[in-house]
């Protein structure tokens, strides 16, 4: 069972890495929304915005899609988790009954 533990361990670690890559890349378009609003030169701020915005959003929805794709492996390892910690309770009972 301790593989399985491990194996999850692992699995959330990974979501964790790809939920913290979504959030920085929100943060960026955060961010240089913010820097258009501070700007001087509003026109060239809001181009280059525009300009680099679909890149942007491109690594936003690979981001979101790498997070759906690590939920599945994160719902397979619970599960697995959870029956091979059924099965070595179930094992541990059948001893204890079988014990004199």
């Amino acid at each position: 069972m301790l593989d399985r533990a491990q194996a999850l361990v692992e699995v959330l670690r990974r979501e964790t890495g790809v939920r913290l890559t979504r959030r920085n890349a929100e943060a960026k378009i955060v961010s240089a929304e913010r820097a258009i609003l501070a700007s001087n030169d509003g026109d060239h701020a809001v181009e280059g915005f525009v300009n680099w915005l679909p890149k942007a959003r491109s690594a936003i929805e690979k981001a979101r899609s790498a997070e759906r794709e690590v939920a599945i492996d994160v719902a397979v390892a619970y599960h697995v988790f959870i029956l091979a910690k059924g099965a070595e309770t179930e094992a541990e009972e059948g001893r204890e009954s079988h014990d004199p």
